[in-house]
């Protein structure tokens, strides 16, 4: 595992939907298309992934509802949390 999670609270890094008490995993979607996709793995394992260290992610780790995904975007070394909406750049 690489260190490119460092800066997000452990909390969102360790999230994974439950997956070991039966839920159902997190999603995460690009802003831009659908949020159909679950992972069945932690947050920090999947944005760990160098084919995933770019860009924008929003991620729902099943909290479901408001206040919405947690944003995190790549600032070429590290991940930064934006929190829920709505979001500041």
């Amino acid at each position: 595992m690489n260190n490119s999670c460092k800066n997000l609270n452990e909390i969102l890094r360790k999230e994974n939907g439950l997956i070991e008490q039966g839920g159902i995993g997190v999603v995460i979607w690009r802003p831009d298309r659908s949020q159909e996709e679950l992972e069945k793995v932690s947050v920090e394992n999947f944005l760990s992934k160098p084919e995933n260290c770019s860009g924008e992610w929003l991620i729902d780790g099943g909290w479901g509802g408001p206040p919405g995904p947690i944003k995190v975007k790549w600032d070429g070394e590290y991940w930064v949390n934006f929190g829920f909406p709505p979001w500041e750049e």
